[in-house]
């Protein structure tokens, strides 16, 4: 029975597409690339390593980065390596290795030149420290020697294996004779190397600085196509799984015959990944075999050869793509979902970062879509589970049973495609389709605007005509699972397996719009193929721009939000679908607003890129500590400023202090002040361009904590100042209880006064003391109030605006909407004031009221608040906001509640109804969920409110219950 596991057949899929391009492909972009990047893997994840101490493990997928997770904090993520990278397959990452004492990672795919390299990784700072050159083709595997100084390659086709240096990244020695790809490599504690190959041998070598001796070479005993061969811990066995057998075998660490073959019972099919556990007691193994829906982990007492010697821990619903054994008796494993996770002894997940992408398989009939292509329906699980739809011209969820949705038609009268589902061989009425060799179908849907049909597969969206012809072809970022399209016989939408859902001409196949939904039901993104783009609160980032710095050099990620002034363009997501094209959209919205097309590449305008230098989770016993790093900026743009924040706050001039630049050493240190608990450390550099990403850096407090410590001694302070306009100097603008609001959220905070705070200090202005000049002093009033200890709350109800560029403008009382840039308060001043705040900041708005009240000004459209929500929350600004409503929502008030929806919510939360547990505490995140849920109740599912808190942000009490 010849199985071979979906993840294998994909990579020879690829592998012909990349041998049959590749001398086309030699050249590496340097133009920015935009990438998803949402803090986890969206692809395949091949190979996982870590260091010999279990303290770091590193993943590498087909999404072209490496991450690294510190596994002594739950898992977190400390660094992103990021190769060079090309479009298509160039860049996608088969293998990593971490070197036994954790300091350097090594890994290697898919290249993008005819002399191939590998990399080498400074784990801690994220460096390059050098390619590992003069390999003949794709890497498969990697291995570093237990010294630190040797690595292991292992090629594809028959190119064998490889030893290089780790310290000058050159070959010193090498085995070509292999009868086929080589996909495992691993040394042994007493100075050997074992390595597998599609030949059907297992081989073992003794290996030295510059020298590589066969001194045994075996057919493997249970299979033909072995894979994962590992050592056990005293190295006098190996453990061999399968890509084409059910079995496991385990040889003699010496000659390789077979010692025996664990129960294999209920294995369904390959478990072609082992591992020993690092004390030698247990055997693991994975790949295909599920018990139910979930492919499962197995384990044996080594040695122990008794039926039923083994327990199964079911772990994912894809194939297990690799385990690596931890100390402790613990694995790591990592799967094709993409997900990862650590096992403890009792198999328990211990760690476990699931998939962070919708999963579209299964959905055929489910993947539905409006007349025009304006809608979409699908399901965030496997089989369409847990659907909803989402409406693209208003960026909102819309319950499931929406109407006027069509499934794809699949078949006519005139023609019937089949085997088209997850097979090689697909057909039009009984006669073969061409495609590539071992490319596998995945979806099919009939055109409406001709006789024909458009099949989905692994690597390719593909339009045939009536007679299979092949009338278009349009390379795609990962397996197409589902494909539609519209009745209106203009767009073909596909769902696909990196998570998205992407918008194609059906004339030519060209992308035009793409929508990432984040599997946490919330989040969602939305973008053109050059960058326009809108998202959620708290969803730009996850898309970016990928800028490679030459093959010698990482490169560089800069999330959406860093060019935010430039690409932030509601209005053109808006106008796509209407006008067919990205770029009429680009220039219709252009000519609506008085906007330019702004031509600077994105290299031409880049911010800076800060790294922390000191070793994260360092534990310290002073207050004042010193944090190493280093700055890189464009030449024509240096820097201007370093700022930092500490669990949030900014640190202000007397805690933090930057020392001069020495242009001959670009290491840098920051003197800064901590709490007496554990802290992260941000940095952010900045330059005429803009701000840079956070470097960040964790620190765990190892010394005592001071008795009468000053924050012991005193309760913070609490200045609000809470706005609201109900009746304004037009009176064609006027709201029934926005300035109610106002005087109800005031109300509530000030019986925290003795309570969580010291003192309560409001300032309230609403109606006619809430012009303009009064709510500017206001925001100068709260900045210079609000110390170090203390909490700072904006309030705003009323009306809201955005401007013709996409500013954000709260309308004071004597507003005149056509001069706002004089009458209006703008984001800009909004967020001076909120970042600079030395204490914790926290916004409430409430200005999405319906735009039919405001006359001539509706032309500029109903304030989106999206923009200010995202703009503030970013890191950099250190802003935790509650907003009324996402996007273009409406706000709701009635007379029968008392108030708005929204702060009705908030003020019974504030009141004790968010303290979940009863614990008598209301915190941000309590509060939250609590108004999100009230809202919900309150408006029958047609306003969501939404709270955002800045990566850094600890969750923390906004008010108490009781006395």
């Amino acid at each position: 029975m010849n199985i071979k596991p979906l993840f294998k057949s994909s990579y020879w899929m690829m592998l012909c597409l990349f041998t049959s391009t590749y001398a086309q492909a030699d050249v590496m972009p340097t133009e920015p690339i935009l990438r998803i990047d949402t803090g986890d893997h969206v692809a395949v994840i091949r190979r996982i390593a870590s260091d010999d101490a279990g303290r770091w493990l590193a993943t590498a997928s087909d999404d072209k980065t490496v991450r690294v997770w510190d596994l002594s904090n739950n898992g977190r993520l400390v660094t992103t390596l990021r190769p060079p990278i090309g479009l298509g397959n160039i860049g996608k990452l088969n293998a990593v290795a971490m070197s036994p004492d954790g300091k350097l990672v090594a890994t290697g795919g898919w290249t993008d030149d005819s002399d191939n390299s590998a990399y080498l990784f400074d784990r801690a700072s994220g460096r390059m420290i050098h390619r590992l050159l003069g390999l003949p083709n794709v890497v498969n595997h990697l291995a570093f020697s237990p010294d630190n100084r040797l690595i292991a390659v292992s090629l594809t086709l028959k190119h064998g294996i490889r030893l290089m240096s780790a310290e000058t990244g050159k070959v010193v020695a090498e085995d070509k004779d292999y009868g086929g790809a080589s996909f495992s490599a691993h040394f042994s504690r007493d100075g050997r190397l074992i390595t597998s190959s599609e030949d059907g041998y297992v081989r073992i070598y003794r290996y030295g600085d510059n020298s590589l001796s066969l001194i045994s070479k075996e057919k493997a005993a249970g299979g033909t196509d072995p894979g994962s061969t590992v050592f056990s811990n005293d190295s006098r066995r190996v453990a061999v799984g399968f890509y084409d057998k059910n079995t496991i075998s385990v040889l003699d660490g010496g000659d390789l015959s077979l010692r025996y073959s664990p129960d294999i019972s209920g294995a369904t099919a390959s478990m072609q990944c082992t591992a020993w556990s690092d004390n030698g007691n247990w055997l693991y193994a994975a790949g295909s075999s599920q018990s139910g829906d979930k492919r499962f982990i197995r384990r044996w007492k080594a040695y122990d050869l008794s039926a039923g010697n083994f327990v199964d821990w079911p772990v994912s619903s894809d194939t297990i793509m690799f385990l690596s054994a931890l100390p402790g008796d613990k694995v790591a494993f990592s799967t094709g979902e993409p997900s990862w996770g650590v096992m403890n002894s009792s198999g328990e997940k211990v760690i476990y970062h699931g998939a962070p992408v919708v999963d579209f398989r299964s959905n055929y009939e489910g993947f539905k879509l409006s007349r025009d292509a304006s809608k979409v329906r699908f399901g965030y699980l496997n089989y369409g589970k847990d659907p909803v739809v989402f409406d693209v011209q208003r960026r909102a969820f819309l319950p499931e049973n929406a109407d006027g949705l069509n499934s794809p038609v699949i078949s006519t009268s005139a023609l019937t495609v089949s085997n088209w589902k997850n097979y090689l061989d697909p057909k039009l009425n009984n006669n073969p389709l061409t495609l590539k060799s071992n490319e596998r179908s995945r979806s099919v849907a009939m055109r409406f605007d001709t006789v024909g049909f458009v099949l989905g597969t692994e690597w390719r969206l593909r339009a045939f005509d009536g007679a299979g012809k092949q009338v278009w072809e349009k390379p795609v970022p990962g397996s197409a699972w589902g494909v539609n399209t519209s009745q209106d016989g203009r767009w073909v939408v596909a769902s696909y397996s990196d998570g998205t859902i992407r918008w194609h001409r059906v004339s030519d196949g060209e992308e035009q719009l793409a929508l990432y939904p984040s599997p946490d039901r919330k989040r969602w993104v939305m973008w053109t193929p050059n960058g326009y783009y809108d998202a959620s609160p708290g969803a730009e980032d996850l898309i970016g721009w990928h800028v490679n710095n030459g093959k010698d050099q990482a490169a560089d990620f800069f999330p959406a939000s860093r060019f935010r002034d430039r690409f932030y363009r509601p209005d053109v997501i808006s106008k796509v679908l209407d006008l067919g094209t990205a770029d009429a959209a680009l220039q219709q919205a252009n000519q609506e607003t008085g906007r330019r097309e702004q031509t600077q590449s994105i290299t031409e305008v880049l911010p800076p890129v800060i790294t922390i230098l000191s070793p994260p989770g360092m534990t310290v016993s002073s207050t004042t500590i010193k944090i190493k790093y280093s700055v890189r900026s464009p030449d024509n743009a240096p820097v201007t400023s370093v700022r930092v924040r500490i669990n949030g706050q900014a640190v202000t001039v007397e805690r933090g202090l930057a020392r001069k630049d020495n242009p001959a050493d670009p290491t840098r240190e920051i003197e800064v002040k901590i709490p007496e608990s554990d802290s992260e450390i941000a940095l952010f550099a900045e330059n005429r361009n803009g701000v840079s990403v956070a470097g960040k850096v964790n620190v765990v407090w190892g010394g005592a904590r001071s008795i009468q410590s000053e924050e012991s001694l005193f309760k913070p302070k609490l200045y609000v100042l809470a706005v609201g306009v109900s009746k304004y100097k037009n009176a064609d603008y006027n709201l029934g209880l926005a300035s109610k609001d106002a005087r109800d959220f005031a109300a509530v905070l000030q019986k925290q006064k003795g309570r969580l705070y010291g003192d309560v200090v409001v300032k309230l202005l609403t109606d006619e003391q809430a012009n303009k000049d009064d709510v500017l002093d206001g925001l100068e009033w709260l900045k210079s109030q609000v110390t170090s200890r203390d909490v700072g709350i904006m309030f705003l109800a009323g009306h809201g605006l955005n401007d013709n560029n996409g500013n954000y403008y709260f309308l004071p009382h004597n507003v005149n909407t056509s001069q706002l840039l004089r009458t209006g308060v703008a984001q800009n001043d909004i967020k001076i004031t909120l970042n600079s705040l030395a204490g914790k900041a926290i916004f409430f708005v409430d200005t999405c009221h319906s735009g039919n009240a405001l006359g001539s000004a509706k032309t500029r459209g109903v304030a989106d608040t999206n923009g200010i929500v995202n703009d503030l929350s970013s890191a950099e600004n250190g802003v935790v906001v509650f907003a009324a409503s996402t996007g273009k929502q409406s706000s709701q008030e009635d007379p029968a509640w008392g108030n708005g929806a929204f702060t009705k919510a908030v003020v019974e939360g504030l009141s004790g109804k968010a303290d979940f547990g009863n614990r008598g505490k209301i915190t941000h995140k309590g509060l939250d969920y609590y108004v999100a849920e009230r809202v919900k109740e309150l408006t029958h599912g047609q306003q969501s409110p939404v709270s955002i808190a800045p990566n850094g942000v600890a969750d923390f009490p906004i008010a108490i219950t009781g006395k």
